[in-house]
């Protein structure tokens, strides 16, 4: 069986009508790829507040009676100029 012109065009058609729908699947592969890169982060920023949470009142004792810290500070940010600082545990 000879392959003929109308043949040709129709597969080109079916080919086109799957490379939209793969672009439109890689998009919303790409979009959902984004979102669950921020849930990453801002899971890992929480996680990281509570065990610094947890460690806090241990550190402080430390500080102050092995090493004679007067001043305790948590969670420090300063910002100059565009530069950004953000220190824990200050003493």
């Amino acid at each position: 069986m000879a392959t003929t012109s109308e043949d040709v065009w129709r597969l080109l058609a079916e080919l086109t009508t799957a490379q939209k729908e793969t672009d439109r699947q890689l998009k919303e592969t790409d979009k959902q790829l984004k979102e669950l890169g921020k849930q990453i982060g801002g899971l890992g920023a929480k996680f990281g507040s509570f065990t610094e949470g947890l460690a806090l009142p241990s550190m402080e004792t430390i500080l102050r009676q092995r090493f004679g810290m007067e001043v305790v500070s948590p969670s420090v940010r300063a910002s100059k100029e565009g530069q950004h600082l953000e220190i824990d545990v200050l003493a």
